[in-house]
């Protein structure tokens, strides 16, 4: 959190209004929200490393500072506040599970696991949820209700489903048996019963691949700037990306977004290989 000093509160001593009330709660809120663990987070995770774009990818390994700043981010905090009461909810039910306090708890939630590494850093995160008696390993996405509906007609999107391997991979590397992989998406602006859960199998391969990927994209980040022309784009939500900039012609620190997706570069592809 932001060190606090009079000059820092709009009007803390403004005669008690409404409004030196709003704007004083407003600071609050927002500088919690924009120095929150996930905003401040600079290392890539296993939710990054199945955006399609390795362009968007290239940008963060190499440390190139946003360009398009998105304002307050309620909607991943709203995702955060639910994540945290989820877990407390859980967390209580495994207190009343007879047969498994012994062993230990029947779901394990939000455990940091070892996905692997990618130019030579280690790569973990904190997955939501795993479960002893299915292995199935978890993560809850809360969504708006145009993309929820896509989710259930198309599936969770490669992004989704290589970050719920990828944190599959980090269990199995803890020891843990793992069966299946699930993404449980959550209406953020509807009713429960809209809810939908995605499932399947899980394939220590599509972590891998994933992984192998964006280690050769990190070798070429690894160059400096003028790499990030050689990367390909695709389109992956370009308008929330922190390095889109509509018409940009200057690819070493902004990107004009996708147009029509290219294919890899024969520098990238050699560096995979």
């Amino acid at each position: 959190m932001t060190e606090l000093s009079q000059a820092d509160w709009p009007n803390l001593y403004a005669g008690g209004s409404v409004e030196s009330l709003v704007a004083e709660l407003d600071w609050i809120i927002t500088d919690a929200i924009d120095n929150a663990p996930r905003s401040l987070q600079k290392r890539i995770g296993p939710s990054e490393i199945g955006i399609p774009c390795d362009r968007r990818i290239g940008y963060k390994l190499a440390g190139i500072a946003p360009v398009n700043e998105r304002g307050i981010a309620w909607k991943p905090f709203i995702g955060t506040a639910v994540h945290e009461q989820l877990g407390a909810i859980i967390d209580s039910f495994n207190a009343r599970v007879p047969g498994f306090n012994e062993a230990g708890p029947r779901f394990l939630i939000e455990w940091r696991v070892p996905v692997g590494s990618i130019n030579g850093d280690d790569i973990d995160g904190s997955c939501d949820l795993y479960d002893r008696v299915t292995g199935t390993v978890l993560d809850w996405k809360c969504v708006g209700g145009e993309q929820l509906l896509k989710y259930k007609a198309n599936g969770p999107g490669e992004q989704y489903r290589i970050q719920a391997h990828a944190y599959g991979r980090g269990w199995q590397r803890r020891g843990f048996t793992v069966s299946n992989v699930a993404v449980y998406f959550l209406p953020r602006d509807r009713e429960f019963d809209r809810r939908y859960p995605w499932s399947e199998p899980y394939d220590e391969q599509v972590a891998v691949k994933a992984l192998e990927r964006v280690d050769g994209i990190a070798k070429l980040a690894a160059l400096g700037p003028g790499a990030m022309p050689m990367l390909r784009t695709a389109d992956a939500w370009c308008r929330f990306c922190p390095n889109f900039k509509p018409g940009s012609t200057d690819l070493t620190t902004s990107c004009p977004g996708d147009v029509a997706a290219t294919a890899p570069s024969d520098a990238l592809s050699s560096l995979i290989a």
